[in-house]
């Protein structure tokens, strides 16, 4: 039952995948010519994954231990040029629940609007975990939280909003590091 529902995630995140990759190109904007297009798809998560010149942080802007006290763009901006100016040309972000991710983006937006040769890209992360986790109730590592989906929905619509920003989006990492002892180690 538990590899079921492995394998049923695994072929809901794998269409979720595929859905945002077949419309992330297109324009729903009247008027956008090819020449606009090609410059939005010019860098390929294939050109900058394991490229040494594309440098890559795991980054969260937050100032505070709160993170309800979200950073603000203009915070955020600041974080980009700085990091810019030490090479680095990739961020990797963990949620898209919370403000945080999409400020990031219109950040970058910002500055590459200010600054054609401003360089950097996101791999997005969606949070995916068993329901009730992070609750005062008893996790159930074989159901997935409700808000798992909305979490997909909410990258998947950043991605599509942000396709010279976003290069790629990185799905439940955190939930197979949970389910993974129990995949190697409980086969029977």
């Amino acid at each position: 039952m538990k590899s079921y529902r492995i394998r049923h995630s695994i072929q809901y995140i794998g269409i979720a995948l595929a859905v945002l990759f077949c419309f992330s190109c297109q324009s729903n904007e009247p008027g956008k010519n090819s020449n606009q297009a090609q410059s939005i798809t010019k860098v390929t998560a294939e050109d900058i994954l394991g490229n040494p010149d594309y440098l890559a942080i795991s980054y969260g802007g937050y100032r505070h231990r709160d993170h309800d006290i979200e950073p603000t763009v203009e915070e955020l901006k600041e974080d980009m040029k700085i990091l810019s100016a030490m090479g680095v040309k990739v961020l990797r972000t963990y949620k898209v629940h919370l403000p945080h991710a999409s400020n990031v983006l219109k950040a970058i937006s910002e500055l590459k609007k200010e600054d054609p040769d401003f360089e950097m890209y996101v791999m997005l992360g969606a949070w995916i975990d068993c329901k009730n986790a992070w609750t005062d109730k008893e996790p159930d590592h074989n159901a997935e939280s409700e808000k798992n989906e909305v979490e997909i929905a909410t990258a998947a619509s950043l991605a599509n909003e942000y396709p010279d920003i976003v290069k790629v989006l990185a799905v439940g990492n955190e939930a197979m590091v949970k389910c993974m002892p129990a995949i190697m180690f409980n086969r029977g």
